[in-house]
């Protein structure tokens, strides 16, 4: 199957047939300032709410240079990826997306961005339902590291990310990614000060990496108390994949 350049067709009220490629909707929502745009076909699995939205657009910005995500005291180093400019940047473009394919015809619900799941809107409290890893490892953007998050070739996990879910007609803009790709590398594994991670590889329809989030919640309930922050990220750093 060729993943470049499909197409998607929706007859306008005018009756003039609108062909849109894949690979230049990608270029589109890239223009409007994502780092990374993906689409993936993620039928498998939705809950029911989701059921009649199968297509999911995979959005990421990157974020700022090491230097600005480093906190450090005597006794604590962390790094934190929480960076408010980076997320209203992924705001601006989840919802120009969404306004583009409703203007087309096409249903599309935003999924907010990671930073947002506690906030007490309807789509916030619909986020447990739909995580972006989802939407990111079947368009093929990343696949789930050792550390449990996000991973990608060009940012390691150092992006946030939102998803758009929608009922257009796209077809996947890459191979999904049904395994992880971490291979023999233990970085992430070794580094971490709560020993809370293992080598195992993430699959596709496994519980996911092991990861000891006791241990990982009690390393980041010490930080808090020296830093005022729940943040350590150190595994984020020590990724090889990190620009």
């Amino acid at each position: 199957m060729s993943f470049a350049n499909t197409q998607c067709t929706k007859v306008l009220s005018n009756g003039y047939v609108y062909k849109l490629e894949t690979e230049s909707f990608q270029k589109m929502v890239k223009s409007w300032g994502a780092t990374l745009a993906g689409v993936g076909d993620v039928r498998e699995g939705l809950a029911d709410e989701f059921r009649h939205l199968p297509i999911a657009v995979s959005l990421a910005v990157s974020h700022p240079p090491i230097a600005q995500g480093m906190v450090r005291t005597k006794t604590v180093t962390a790094y934190t990826n929480s960076f408010p400019a980076v997320d209203a940047v992924l705001e601006k473009v989840q919802k120009r997306t969404v306004s583009y394919l409703r203007s087309l015809g096409w249903k599309a619900f935003a999924i907010p961005p990671d930073t947002d799941k506690y906030d007490p809107s309807f789509a916030a409290r619909l986020y447990p339902l739909f995580p972006h890893k989802t939407a990111a490892t079947c368009a093929g953007l990343g696949w789930i590291g050792k550390n449990g998050l996000l991973v990608t070739p060009e940012y390691g996990a150092r992006l946030s990310w939102a998803t758009v879910l929608t009922d257009a007609s796209l077809t996947a803009s890459g191979k999904p990614h049904t395994k992880g790709q971490c291979n023999n590398c233990r970085c992430c594994v070794d580094i971490c000060p709560a020993k809370a991670l293992t080598p195992d590889e993430w699959v596709r329809g496994s519980c996911g990496p092991k990861i000891n989030v006791g241990a990982c919640t009690e390393r980041l309930r010490e930080n808090h108390s020296v830093l005022g922050a729940y943040i350590c990220g150190l595994c984020v750093l020590a990724c090889p994949q990190v620009r």
